[in-house]
């Protein structure tokens, strides 16, 4: 367990709960708190893990914790306003309302994401126990707390998650949830990887991105943020844009900005990696959504159509355009026809295969531009990289259930 007789737990969680530095920082921070018997909030400062700026407000809020006075789940919002707004944590603290409390509650040792945990062999009482227990001290959400102790990865506690909306949409069955979780265990592919290969749930084309989808692409929420987010909504059924404002994630303005941006992509006037860009600029600049739209370069208008898979092919260097025409053969083919094809010819290798497919269902779906898609795939096909990992290295934070539309 990751905190287990150690003195700095309140500041760990704050830390990591505002996303001041990640799960791995703090744990070279204890490596080498411990190794040159330094305390752990002057080492994080010593390696410039942490500005001294942020760290005071960080201990501010530990005071105020380890003295009773705030909670740790309302610590964690106001230094989050506080790092993100540029604020002291007693001004932070201060501007926090009403709607950034409504979120506090009585954690339970049963619910359907630890039920689900427990079903599927991942985490058994005695952790989930101990995760009540520091729940019941700090106000944090079991999960993040099951996440922080390492009994469950970040992988796997996505896929409870999605699986548990999913149960409650009626979208998918409890076999097939359990199923799905210990896959994820198992391989450490993403749930909606697992899905699409185990053959359980397909996503259907032309859904565009979900609110939080759209906070993340606009780098609004990291992994961790969502995640906080998304298990309050399966356990409170509070609606996640009310959720995401009383977190202190983003403010009413944004969640308006996009749902505005969602109404646009379902009609066909942007796509979803445009109102990303949009939303981004939006709050960095402090503008209106409609004139961040107006500066988009190059412009939303008028649309670019999509590339086909063998317009993919051609313009990422995969296949000349002359080896193409003898690919078609005259005839018309989907892109998995093509793709069987071009695999069969030697143009493509299996893995190069799917990393095709995955990068043309993400550019027909609207999330990554044409250049964009053909640029990631030549990398990932002529020096055999990771698409992933491509992805993120560009900036490029996609839904994971948008690349497997391909079937």
């Amino acid at each position: 367990m990751l905190t287990k007789n150690r003195d700095n737990d309140v500041l760990s969680l704050l830390l990591t709960g505002a996303r001041i530095i990640e799960l791995s920082t703090l744990e070279e921070g204890y490596a080498s708190s411990a190794r040159l018997s330094t305390p752990l909030h002057k080492v994080l400062v010593m390696l410039r893990h942490v500005s001294q700026y942020t760290m005071d407000k960080a201990l501010a809020a530990e005071t105020m914790v380890r003295e009773n006075q705030i909670s740790t789940d309302i610590a964690v919002k106001a230094l989050r306003i506080a790092t993100t707004q540029q604020l002291s944590f007693e001004d932070a603290l201060a501007s926090l309302g009403d709607e950034h409390k409504k979120t506090n509650n009585m954690p339970s040792a049963s619910n359907e994401i630890c039920d689900l945990l427990v079903e599927a062999g991942i985490i058994n009482n005695e952790q989930i126990g101990r995760a009540l227990s520091t729940s019941l001290e700090t106000g944090m959400q079991m999960g993040r707390i099951l996440v922080f102790n390492r009994d469950v990865t970040a992988n796997v506690m996505k896929a409870a998650l999605t699986c548990c909306m999913m149960l409650q949409d009626e979208k998918l069955g409890h076999a097939s949830a359990i199923e799905a979780v210990q896959s994820v265990r198992k391989t450490n592919k993403t749930v909606e990887e697992t899905f699409f290969r185990l053959n359980i749930h397909h996503e259907e084309p032309g859904q565009g991105p979900k609110l939080y989808e759209l906070f993340a692409m606009s780098g609004f929420v990291s992994d961790t943020d969502m995640m906080e987010c998304l298990e309050i909504h399966v356990l409170r059924g509070r609606q996640l844009g009310h959720i995401f404002i009383e977190q202190g994630f983003v403010k009413h303005e944004a969640v308006e900005n996009a749902i505005i941006l969602q109404g646009m992509i379902t009609s066909g006037a942007i796509k979803a990696y445009q109102a990303a860009e949009a939303l981004k600029n939006a709050n960095v600049k402090q503008i209106s959504i409609y004139h961040a739209l107006g500066e988009l370069d190059p412009p939303a208008v008028p649309p670019t159509p999509t590339l086909t898979f063998g317009q993919l092919l051609i313009s990422s260097g995969i296949v000349h355009p002359e080896m193409m025409e003898d690919l078609m053969g005259g005839m018309e083919l989907n892109a998995r026809q093509l793709a069987k094809k071009a695999l069969s010819a030697g143009y493509l290798t299996d893995k190069s295969c799917v990393t095709a497919l995955r990068c043309y269902s993400l550019n027909t779906e609207g999330f990554i531009s044409n250049k964009q898609c053909a640029e990631i795939l030549k990398q990932c096909a002529t020096l055999d990289l990771n698409l992933d990992e491509q992805l993120a290295k560009g900036g490029h934070f996609v839904p994971n259930r948008m690349h497997w539309i391909w079937r």
